[in-house]
């Protein structure tokens, strides 16, 4: 557990060679070298690899263990198990297990703690302009924000195999921030709500975010991936995960959005209706 410094604690972060490794390393092999770390009045010890590790968790707010085995440690599950066993004893990581199908079927999902977050955001060079989450969402939820970490990975590998890099992630939670309060000022205006001042405030607040206004809404992606292109270009794509719960209307107002759409593979089955007017394709992962 995550324990208060002492002034040996204190010597131990300053000794000479606990520095971390300054060498070049692959980014798919990040250290696994623990060193002290100090936090808000504790110390951590904590690995490159666990770190990165961290970052995927709080920038996606909530993940699935199976899915970080998987992606992150390649299916190693001693590794993973030992890191998240790690992070979640020094109170940095939490888990929980969501169960579905009346108690048949167990799904655990893992989020940074308020004090994984703190000390993510304190380390900076991990960050950038990312932001990061801690907290579980409202249960119902789960699983559908879980996937979008998923989603995330076949889109970031189409991205990075046509030469472009992935500066950062940006979920609704952000995008509804920047969007929300703004619009609200403009409502609190007496008269606003179907005014033409109104809607121009609301095409300058879709203009400003990169969003388009769809009859009348601003809709919101699930998520936002931004990058640079092979040629050093800023650019971005918004990604949309559609449910069965989505039908024609639904997304034809998404597709007008200029959303790319994703649905975990079989998932949608045939629920959706034909609709020769939607013209978005749906890929899979």
């Amino acid at each position: 557990m995550d324990r208060e410094m002492g002034p040996i604690d204190r010597q131990e972060m300053n000794r000479p060679g606990t520095e971390p490794d300054q060498a070049p390393r692959s980014v798919d092999a990040p250290s696994r070298d623990r060193r002290p770390m100090l936090g808000r009045n504790y110390a951590y010890f904590l690995s490159q690899a666990e770190m990165e590790t961290m970052k995927d968790i709080g920038r996606f707010r909530t993940i699935a263990l199976d899915d970080l085995a998987q992606i992150r440690y390649h299916g190693n599950q001693g590794q993973n198990s030992e890191d998240l066993r790690s992070l979640q004893d020094q109170g940095l990581l939490a888990r929980r297990t969501i169960w579905t199908g009346g108690r048949q079927h167990q799904f655990t999902v893992l989020v940074l703690t308020e004090k994984g977050k703190a000390l993510l955001e304190q380390e900076g060079q991990h960050l950038g302009q990312q932001k990061v989450y801690a907290g579980f969402v409202k249960p119902r939820e789960v699983h559908h924000d879980a996937a979008i970490y998923r989603m995330y990975q076949a889109e970031a590998g189409k991205i990075e195999r046509s030469g472009g890099r992935i500066r950062r992630v940006v979920l609704d939670y952000e995008l509804k921030q920047r969007v929300y309060r703004p619009l609200a000022k403009a409502r609190a205006k007496p008269g606003a709500l179907g005014s033409a001042e109104y809607a121009k405030a609301q095409a300058e607040v879709a203009r400003a975010n990169q969003l388009r206004v769809v009859h009348g809404k601003i809709l919101l992606p699930d998520l936002r991936i931004e990058y640079d292109t092979a040629n050093g270009e800023r650019a971005h794509v918004d990604l949309e995960l559609a449910t069965h719960h989505y039908r024609g209307a639904s997304l034809r107002a998404k597709a007008e959005a200029g959303f790319k759409m994703y649905a975990p593979q079989g998932s949608l089955g045939g629920s959706i209706p034909y609709d020769p007017e939607h013209v978005a394709e749906i890929f899979s992962f």
